[in-house]
């Protein structure tokens, strides 16, 4: 009978504290993306101003026509084989295309 209360108490600290660690680990695809953009803005970002601009533009236009199936693949969003404008500046917001789970 002692025990009853005991293990209700420990029962509710879990059922508060699982979901709490289920939503520390954050999103791995978010993650990801996020990373492959740093990445892809220090490669690109000559100038350090936190955009591609400029020259830095027609660089990236060239790395993605020389390799269409590269890491900037994910941003020609409407698939015309090309980088406009608006999917270059995604590269700095992180948002390409998301990948589909098969």
């Amino acid at each position: 009978m002692k025990l009853t209360p005991l293990f209700l108490c420990t029962a509710a600290v879990l059922a508060l504290a699982l979901p709490a660690s289920v939503h520390a680990g954050g999103n791995p695809d978010k993650k990801a993306a996020k990373k492959a953009a740093k990445e892809l803005m220090a490669t690109y970002d000559k100038n350090g101003n936190g955009s591609i601009d400029g020259d830095e533009v027609d660089a990236v236009k060239k790395a993605y026509a020389a390799d269409p199936n590269g890491a900037l693949k994910q941003y020609d969003t409407n698939a015309d084989g090309k980088l406009d404008d608006t999917e270059i500046a995604a590269i700095h917001a992180g948002k390409g295309k998301k990948k589909k789970n098969k």
